[in-house]
């Protein structure tokens, strides 16, 4: 498992995400800072990124030990109307 993770940080050192992910991983960070009052490391915010967005809208996610509402957007929008 520890192997798992140093390489997916050091593939994420070499082949950054998209710039599309950075204000994600920002809110990722912020969340669990307010409810949790910890930081967390690199690896697993960027890991939990999509944990935290690929959700229903006010469903619990946990990210390292600590649970969050999750981070997607509703949109509020009706098909069809």
């Amino acid at each position: 498992m520890r192997s798992l993770t140093v390489a997916l940080a050091l593939g994420l050192m070499l082949f950054p995400l998209p710039q599309a992910h950075a204000g994600k991983v920002a809110s990722v960070k912020q969340a669990v800072k307010e409810k949790c009052s910890k930081e967390i490391p690199i690896d697993i915010l960027l890991a939990s990124v999509v944990r935290a967005y690929d959700c229903q809208p006010n469903q619990e996610v946990t990210i390292a030990s600590c649970k969050i509402k999750c981070l997607k957007g509703d949109s509020g929008n009706v098909v069809g109307q």
